[in-house]
């Protein structure tokens, strides 16, 4: 077992000095089931749906009222929490986009005084019409730096997808975790009602952690690669994986 670990703490420092590397989250949620495109809560009332397959994990969630009258969303009361630490959907904060009129000839520019602009404020309470969807996009699961990782990885062995020709398999350090013992730890927590007055509100909370977390070279993570006519190699399809997101890491010095 010790030399075991020894070996898997030379690799790691190996792979980390050769090439750039990433980290591939998995994650489980406590009250949704891994689907095609995300995370998915189906009931009676409504389709939830979560998705993170982005750098960093931009967490999008998706609602689809699907009763016959209107279901609202109260983003005042829904929060996104990280470990212990609440974010709001909402804040009584306006965005203003100014911008003033300018005039350029070829041989002189000036200005016009006034100023146009537009103020804009996401609404407190959302309406979503019967059998329609709703979508949210707010947070960063990771917005920096990367995953403190605990406990002795396996390894595994896979064809690196940017040189399909090269024959030599690729190690990833692949590290497992329970809910309890998990590096990442996060919530959804979204207040509904079926009436505007919310007098028959209801909330959906979600637990997400990171059940697994894959230690590769970045190269890898974009999925296959196809050669160029100047002989680089390019990936074919954006990064996608159903229910986690990836996490590049800083080169080593």
């Amino acid at each position: 077992m010790k030399t075991q670990l020894i070996y898997v703490i030379a690799l790691l420092a190996a792979l980390s000095a050769c090439t750039p590397q990433a980290q591939v989250v998995t994650l489980r949620g406590s009250n949704v089931q891994p689907a095609a495109d995300g995370f998915v809560l189906d009931t009676d009332t409504l389709t939830l749906r979560y998705s993170f397959s982005s750098e960093r994990g931009q967490m999008v969630v998706s609602l689809v009222n699907k009763l016959d009258r209107p279901l609202y969303v109260d983003w005042k009361r829904s929060s996104f929490i990280i470990g212990e630490d609440k974010m709001d959907y909402w804040t009584d904060v306006a965005d203003v986009n100014l911008a003033t009129s300018s005039y350029t000839s070829r041989y002189w520019r000036y200005t016009i005084g006034s100023v146009a602009g537009t103020i804009s404020k996401d609404d407190a309470v959302s309406f979503i019409p019967p059998r329609t969807r709703l979508e949210k996009r707010r947070f960063v699961v990771v917005p920096n730096g990367a995953l403190r990782l605990t406990g002795t990885p396996t390894v595994r062995n896979e064809r690196p997808n940017w040189n399909p020709e090269r024959k030599k398999p690729i190690d990833i350090a692949v590290y497992s975790y329970e809910p309890s013992e998990s590096p990442l730890r996060f919530r959804n927590y979204l207040t509904l009602s079926t009436d505007k007055d919310f007098k028959s509100e209801f909330h959906l909370d979600t637990s997400f952690w990171a059940a697994g977390v894959e230690v590769m070279p970045k190269l890898q993570v974009m999925g296959p690669m196809v050669q160029q006519f100047n002989g680089t190699y390019s990936a074919q399809v954006p990064f996608k994986k159903n229910d986690g997101f990836y996490i590049p890491l800083p080169a080593q010095q």
